[in-house]
């Protein structure tokens, strides 16, 4: 077995001991505390609604995770693109960047309704959501990694006469691309969850809209939670895996 098939089967283990560890506790506490169903559910209680709605849970599930990744390739070019008009050129981040942290900080559950009356209820305001939760730390983070260039590179493009933008390309990019990634991981569980929040609000197709279904049904909604995490989960794992592929070169480098 190759070294990479071994960490991985390492990371697997560690996950699924994990949550095999998280199972037996909550079966546990609900046991021991003979907590009501309508409060906390047993895991096999879960498990067997999980199974009975598992085919209208998929395709909500679907939408939403639709949402999230159109949402995080838009916020993901957002990103990068001001991240380097801001360190290429200072004056626009000193005159943009309170505009950005305003748009960030501008509460999602009151833009929601604002962004329905504009795109209509459906996927373009989930991805719109998704944008505002998840593009500030990929852009915080790509700025880092910009400004991480190594300083001898640097300067051996300049007395070469290399452009403003080949120095980006071959200078400052490669440097930038862990920390974008750093980015992408954090804004990858909030990119979900985003589009859940969204989905909640406006009523429409998703796992937001089923959350809203079930507490309106009284069913069991310690479901749609799990469902949540498992989804931000995986998206978090297929970002490290991507990382893993594109920056291979980085584990093989010579400090």
């Amino acid at each position: 077995m190759s070294s990479r098939a071994t960490a991985f089967a390492r990371k697997l283990s560690i996950v699924v001991a994990v949550v095999a560890g998280l199972l037996a506790l909550w079966q546990f506490v609900t046991v021991a505390f003979a907590i009501p169903p309508y409060i906390l559910p047993t895991p096999d209680a879960v498990g067997r609604a999980f199974i009975s709605s598992r085919k209208t849970l998929a395709e909500h599930a679907a939408f939403t995770l639709l949402s999230a990744f159109l949402g995080l390739i838009v916020s993901c070019s957002l990103a990068v693109g001001l991240a380097i008009a801001f360190v290429t050129y200072k004056a626009v981040a000193k005159t943009s960047m309170p505009l950005v942290i305003v748009f960030r900080s501008a509460p999602v559950t009151a833009v929601a309704p604002l962004i329905t009356l504009f795109v209509g209820r459906g996927l373009a305001t989930s991805v719109v959501v998704v944008v505002i939760v998840s593009f500030f730390p990929i852009m915080v983070n790509m700025m880092r990694g910009l400004l991480s260039a190594d300083v001898c590179a640097s300067e051996l493009l300049h007395v070469y006469g290399a452009s403003r933008w080949q120095h980006i390309r071959y200078v400052q990019a490669p440097y930038a691309l862990p920390f974008l990634f750093a980015g992408l991981r954090v804004a990858a569980a909030s990119a979900v969850l985003g589009a859940m929040l969204s989905e909640w609000v406006t009523g429409s197709r998703g796992l937001g809209a089923l959350i809203l279904e079930a507490g309106v049904m009284r069913e069991i909604e310690v479901l749609w939670v799990i469902t949540s995490v498992i989804f931000a989960l995986l998206v978090f794992f297929l970002t490290s895996a991507a990382e893993n592929r594109v920056l291979h070169w980085k584990r093989t480098q010579i400090v």
